[in-house]
């Protein structure tokens, strides 16, 4: 009686899960909105001098006009963006709609509803296709996105017609998902972008199975992306494909958090932290647990980069102790949940946002990171 019981509850929790989503679902839960908008009101800091720069940047302007799609509608991106057909201007535009529909929630003001409907709009009515060798990942950056905006457009009574929201969801099911779906052998930084940008598409066409799809794929990535000493003297293989460590030979405990691109660059491994806490918090705010279930291997990784972000001498065991650093606008959606939520001490992330992150005068890579201490830099 008690497992047929056990079974009944299992399979009711499983049920409601995934019948119902939270809608605004995407990166900012309802809850966390209203707490902005209403330390904004308040002028309390860190996140009232963040709404500042976002309210004069050039994504949050009155007269923002869409710089894309191409005439044609293919989106053409080669390696490092070369060639660029559209693909820094698709970024600009999805940047600009993050933006302007974060600000209409915030002010009420429908300039910016009515400039984010019509970048959302522009695209789902022009946009055709990706082309080249860095056509998955572009469409993966966008979709990081896009379905960001559009859930805070949709969700906020912002006035925009079914008939465009439908024609926005084709867009997103047909010209993007087709290219993200089944993950990338290559470095990892790519699959946690399309796993990013799948959890976003799946809450946004409330399709279950395509989110259940994406916490499969961000288990089998993010502890095989970011090393932690319970793995072993070697990280745990790639699900897909055989990236490499970039020389990185010394796995144990002193180098926790190290990752698959650490020895490559700062920068994209920066994409592949963003990214895979981005996901995590899309999969919280829909009752999942993610952060959770690799808190040691995210709060490790968190702290060891921000450690030589920061400036600590790289020990010969960290990449034969050269690295390549690059200053980039995140963390804060990870030290949000890690030390505000569940009170995880993180003084190295602590001293890299504070000294770096909410000092920079224009916080935003276009990728995936756009003014994340208006979003995160303190918890509802």
């Amino acid at each position: 009686i008690l497992m047929n019981s056990l079974c009944v509850v299992f399979l009711l929790f499983f049920f409601v899960h995934i019948q119902s989503f939270v809608h605004p679902g995407v990166l900012v839960s309802p809850t966390q909105l209203a707490f902005i908008k209403a330390q904004v009101n308040a002028q309390a800091e860190p996140i009232y001098g963040a709404y500042l720069k976002a309210v004069s940047s050039t994504w949050a302007s009155h007269d923002y006009r869409p710089k894309g799609p191409p005439s044609g509608g293919i989106i053409d991106c080669g390696s490092y963006s070369h060639p660029d057909i559209g693909c820094s201007d698709s970024d600009s535009d999805a940047t600009a709609a993050v933006t302007q529909a974060l600000l209409w929630y915030i002010t009420g003001n429908s300039n910016y509803s009515a400039n984010a409907i019509r970048i959302l709009n522009n695209y789902a009515t022009h946009l055709k296709g990706y082309n080249n060798s860095n056509a998955p990942l572009q469409a993966a950056w966008d979709c990081q996105k896009w379905p960001l905006a559009a859930e805070l457009i949709r969700h906020t009574n912002a006035g925009w017609s079914d008939s465009d929201i439908n024609l926005f969801s084709t867009l997103l099911t047909q010209v993007h998902l087709p290219l993200i779906h089944n993950g990338s052998p290559s470095n990892g930084n790519w699959e946690i972008s399309m796993i990013d940008a799948m959890f976003g598409i799946a809450v946004f066409t409330e399709d279950t199975t395509l989110f259940d799809h994406a916490a499969t794929y961000w288990k089998q990535r993010i502890p095989a992306y970011f090393y932690y000493h319970t793995d072993g003297d070697k990280p745990i293989p790639a699900p897909r494909g055989h990236p490499s460590w970039y020389g990185q030979s010394t796995f144990d405990e002193s180098v926790d958090g190290v990752a698959q691109e650490t020895c490559r660059d700062f920068g994209h491994t920066q994409y592949g932290i963003a990214g895979s806490l981005h996901a995590a918090e899309t999969a919280h705010i829909q009752g999942l647990t993610l952060y959770e279930s690799e808190k040691p291997r995210l709060t490790a990784t968190m702290e060891f980069h921000t450690k030589y972000l920061s400036g600590v001498t790289v020990p010969s065991t960290v990449c034969g102790g050269s690295v390549k650093l690059h200053d980039m606008p995140t963390f804060e959606v990870g030290y949000n949940e890690y030390r505000n939520r569940l009170g995880v001490e993180l003084p190295n992330t602590l001293n890299w946002l504070e000294k770096d992150v909410r000092t920079m005068k224009v916080p935003v890579d276009q990728h995936m990171m756009i003014f994340e201490t208006l979003t995160h830099g303190a918890n509802a």
